[in-house]
């Protein structure tokens, strides 16, 4: 359950997330087994045509976020 609790403290914060169409999403809300997340605007010039997808909003295993905001 530690991850959970590291989790929270990280809640409406964006970093890197492959799981994106942008490659970056921020962190909604946070169970024991998934994390819900949102599509944010790419950092990189190249993918501008994905930000349409900006503010839609994925599922991702709870560890697998804990990775990529601790790891």
């Amino acid at each position: 359950m530690s991850k959970v609790k590291d989790l929270y403290t990280v809640i409406g914060r964006d970093c890197s997330c492959n799981g994106s169409p942008t490659l970056r999403g921020k962190l909604v809300s946070v169970t024991a087994l998934w994390c819900l997340l949102e599509v944010t605007p790419t950092v990189y010039s190249k993918n501008l045509s994905d930000n349409i997808s900006v503010g839609k909003q994925f599922k991702l295993p709870t560890s697998v976020v804990h990775n990529m905001y601790f790891f």
